[in-house]
């Protein structure tokens, strides 16, 4: 039978055999180093340091992940083999790190303590640039006053925009992801158990339901609103290095990303970039490769590692070669499959016109005098479905609309056939005047694009929450996130107004109550209202392209 002591001393023994272990790489030019980084308050951090095997003093790479720091090996061979040590590192309470992990909350103490450490060791010049995507990106947000360069990829500083844009609670991407880093270190969870854990009400006993208690889902739906608890874990605008954002019109963190490039000062902005891609976060629901990657650019892997060598190594490197434009931003206009290179985001080409909704289906440009209104119900107990979009996982991004078309809980508007190509490129706005039996209701917009062969695919969606205090028609402006996209000859666009966007984002079940213990589900009677009055529209930015 084991004491105590024998358990205390373990991680002690193994900090140890970490410490002086290693190997070296293929064919002797890069040697591998596993040791124990000690952060301020004691906690030990694994990490692996991967460099060149002849002895000198090299500008570092840094990666931060929860997600196992063994997925580091192929890119720490790459850059051992290019004159940069990889220091790749498990985040506090993650694989082999010690501690507890809660997202966001020690990623900017534990990111110091680090870069401190490595600018202390003798094979460092000093130099350290930030490499990772999604919230391996968020950890270098959150040092980036700090670094040399960074690459956060799909990723963002302010992860209230993740959770919460529009208002609108993204449940599937909290449960998905919250409830699987959570579960890490406990009992796996299967995908059954995790569609079930959307479906759970109150939402806050589905965290209990489906990995025992998780230390942080309860915070998130407890922070409705933009308060200190997000406050505290957000750093954006903290930027004091080049930084190159590669993001993705179908991805999780595209508002956020968009927010954190706007945020950025004049002195940073200069040597940024910004790269919107056709890319979404995680496996593509409907087969689109957009021409390929001579067409998308390889943004993700060759273009980060250039931004590198340029700003971290002060090599002279072709940055923003084809088929990227050498422009501060480059943004890809999928279905027309090429970059657009502007300097600013917003680009200052983009016009925004309103396409008005009207009888008979109608959507255009031309306000209708005829004034109208549309009605559905809406029952949080059979919610619109969402199919891909801005969603983690499987089956995201471009995806087949066609299975909702039977819903009769949604209105839809479509432009005539177009003869000429209608190019959007920036954010989309919505502005519909409604009126519903509840005290508190959604509404959304999805913009879609109708195929000549009858297909439809969602191009994006957002919406907000409107509170009724008494009857009558309110007016409602929201976002519907942003495009880089271009409607082709052939092809009609469709907008569908709706009440849910079932699992992406969370039910309102139309009672008032807070997400957090809502659980009384009540059916609603939605009107949508058009004409002169009430000039409801889908604002879209039109790029005039020759």
């Amino acid at each position: 039978m084991k004491h105590f002591k024998d358990y205390f001393m373990l991680p002690v023994l193994l900090s140890f055999l970490l410490s002086v272990s290693g190997f070296c790489g293929e064919n002797g030019k890069y040697v591998v180093r596993n040791d124990f980084i000690t952060m301020a308050d004691g906690v030990q951090l694994a990490t692996d340091i991967y460099m060149p095997a002849r002895e000198g003093k090299y500008p570092c790479i840094l990666m931060r992940t929860p997600y196992n720091k063994d997925g580091g090996k192929s890119g720490g061979k790459r850059f051992a083999e290019n004159g940069f040590v990889f220091v790749a590192q498990d985040c506090r309470g993650k694989y082999l790190s010690e501690g507890e992990f809660y997202p966001f909350a020690n990623e900017r103490l534990d990111g110091l303590a680090t870069l401190e450490w490595i600018r202390k060791q003798p094979w460092s010049n000093g130099k350290v640039g930030g490499w990772g995507s999604s919230y391996v990106g968020y950890t270098q947000w959150a040092i980036s006053d700090k670094l040399d360069a960074m690459t956060p990829g799909l990723s963002g500083a302010d992860f209230f925009d993740l959770f919460y844009p529009g208002g609108l609670f993204s449940l599937h991407l909290a449960v998905n992801w919250g409830f699987l880093v959570d579960a890490q270190t406990r009992n796996e969870v299967g995908v059954e158990e995790l569609s079930a854990g959307c479906k759970i009400l109150p939402l806050s006993v589905a965290d209990d339901l489906t990995v025992k208690d998780s230390r942080f889902f309860d915070d998130w739906i407890s922070h409705p609103l933009n308060d200190a608890y997000w406050e505290k874990l957000a750093h954006r605008g903290r930027a004091r290095c080049p930084v190159l954002l590669v993001g993705g019109w179908y991805d999780i963190l595209l508002v956020a990303q968009l927010n954190d490039f706007e945020a950025l000062e004049k002195d940073v902005l200069s040597e940024s970039r910004l790269v919107i891609g056709p890319w979404c976060h995680g496996k593509q629901a409907f087969k689109n490769e957009y021409g390929g990657i001579e067409k998308t650019g390889d943004a993700r892997g060759g273009l980060m590692r250039r931004f590198l060598d340029k700003y971290v190594k002060g090599e002279d490197v072709e940055l923003m070669g084809a088929p990227f434009k050498n422009k501060r931003c480059n943004l890809f206009i999928m279905e027309r499959n090429e970059y657009y290179g502007c300097d600013e985001w917003p680009p200052q080409a983009t016009s925004y016109t309103d396409y008005y909704i009207g009888t008979d289906k109608y959507l255009g440009p031309e306000a209708p005098q005829e004034k109208g209104r549309l009605e559905y119900t809406y029952d949080p107990a059979n919610p619109y479905p969402s199919r891909g979009g801005t969603i983690l996982r499987d089956n995201v991004g471009p995806a087949l609309q066609n299975e909702n078309l039977s819903r009769e809980d949604q209105v839809v508007f479509e432009t005539e056939v177009l003869e000429s190509p209608l190019t959007l490129l920036g954010p989309i706005g919505a502005t519909l005047y409604v009126s519903s039996d509840a005290v508190s209701t959604d509404f959304i917009v999805c913009l879609q694009d109708v195929f000549p062969n009858g297909n439809i695919i969602n191009i994006q969606d957002g919406g907000t929450t409107v509170k009724f205090t008494k009857e009558g028609v309110k007016k409602a402006e929201f976002e519907v996130w942003a495009t880089g996209y271009q409607i082709n000859p052939g092809h009609k666009l469709r907008a569908v107004i709706t009440s849910s966007l079932f699992p992406r984002f969370n039910r309102n079940l139309n009672s008032g109550e807070p997400i957090f213990s809502a659980e009384t589900i009540r059916k609603a009677h939605q009107e949508i209202y058009f004409g002169a009055k009430y000039p409801s529209a889908v604002t879209l930015p039109i790029l005039k392209l020759e």
